[in-house]
């Protein structure tokens, strides 16, 4: 049955609802091409960066310069560059794992022929090595070298004596013994009188000089790298250790306000214990896969257990980097030395990593040095 309708119901008509979004979108689009046009007098474009910069952001500090470009001037800020001392007591411990019983008999340089290294090797018997000093303080070498620095300034000759040596050096060797070469490093008789170049200079200008001879700086590269070379090229002869002497400075007499000068601009200040363990920490990285041992001598009470300020040494950083300490003595300090350092040995056998250097005694000890001085 169909349903009365009693009132006529009018006609709807549909809204649109997509015409807002199309007029907010088309306005939107009005307003973006009117601040395109309109900002682009105010656009700054750097060669960093692209930004914009409206009247009322500009700073009293704009310049304009004569095409009508902006300048930005910035206000100036005082800095500070602080430069730290250098810290040495976080170096690691990564050496003396190798160092094993050295009972050795010195030979000096003047005794470096091939007779008498021979003679001192059959004299072997409680030892098991020879420590033979090629580089002395007059700063000659025993064994023809190809640095050029040796080179250059006539401190080393191709000769039948150096050939002697190397020949007596390999005997040595095929005996079983232990063979190590001994070099001075700061004290040089010969270089630094004849290139300032790597001289300490004295504070009259001349080349540094005193009683124990004439000193290089051990702050110059060249120096450095001089010893770095003749550690290798001692390796290569067949040395299965070689330790520094006189890696030092000299003492300066402050009751004179003495002092001396360095060839080498730093930012931080310098001073000895600067100037050696510096030096002693290049050398140890550049020869950091060396083909023997590398040791060194330290030369006052003192630097066995700190740093001592007036021979630059420090005991604690040499027992971490080199793979012994010599140290001269005798058989009463001996004991009281070796307490001294035995808290810095982390590695290895303290006995075998500090070595007495002693005159016309055995000491009771499995490792020492002995320097024959009795005359006839």
């Amino acid at each position: 049955m169909a349903r009365n309708r009693r009132f006529y119901r009018g006609k709807r008509k549909r809204k649109s609802y997509a015409v807002v979004p199309i007029a907010v979108i088309m306005l939107l689009a009005v307003v973006v091409v009117v601040l395109f046009y309109g900002m682009q007098k105010y656009a700054l474009i750097t060669k960093e960066d692209v930004s914009v910069e409206l009247p009322y952001m500009k700073k009293d500090n704009t310049v304009i310069d004569e095409f009508g470009h902006e300048i930005k001037v910035f206000d100036k800020v005082e800095t500070t560059v602080t430069f730290k001392e250098r810290d040495y007591s976080a170096v690691p411990a990564a050496a003396g794992k190798n160092a094993g019983e050295l009972r050795a008999i010195f030979v000096s340089a003047e005794e470096a022929t091939k007779e008498k290294i021979l003679e001192y090797d059959a004299r072997l018997s409680s030892g098991n090595a020879l420590v033979i000093e090629m580089k002395p303080r007059e700063g000659n070498l025993k064994w023809y070298s190809n640095s050029i620095l040796a080179q250059s300034y006539g401190v080393s000759s191709e000769s039948q004596q150096t050939a002697d040596i190397r020949e007596a050096i390999s005997r040595v060797k095929e005996n079983g013994h232990y063979v190590v070469a001994q070099i001075s490093c700061c004290i040089d008789n010969m270089l630094p009188s004849r290139s300032t170049t790597v001289a300490l200079t004295s504070m009259y200008g001349t080349y540094y000089t005193n009683d124990l001879g004439v000193w290089m700086d051990p702050y110059n590269m060249n120096v450095r790298n001089y010893i770095v070379e003749l550690v290798q090229e001692l390796y290569d002869m067949g040395f299965d250790e070689v330790v520094l002497a006189d890696l030092r400075h000299p003492e300066l007499n402050k009751e004179k306000e003495e002092w001396v000068f360095y060839n080498r601009d730093m930012s931080t200040s310098q001073d000895p214990v600067d100037a050696i363990c510096g030096f002693a920490v290049y050398v140890t990285q550049k020869l950091s896969d060396r083909k023997g041992l590398l040791s060194a001598y330290v030369d006052s009470p003192k630097s066995l257990v700190k740093a001592d300020e007036a021979t630059g040494q420090n005991g604690a950083l040499f027992f971490k980097i080199f793979d012994r300490v010599y140290y001269r003595t005798d058989k009463y300090t001996y004991t009281f030395n070796y307490q001294d350092i035995v808290g810095n040995v982390t590695i290895g056998d303290a006995h075998d990593r500090f070595i007495p250097v002693v005159e016309n005694y055995l000491p009771d000890n499995t490792s020492w040095v002995y320097i024959d001085t009795v005359s006839d």
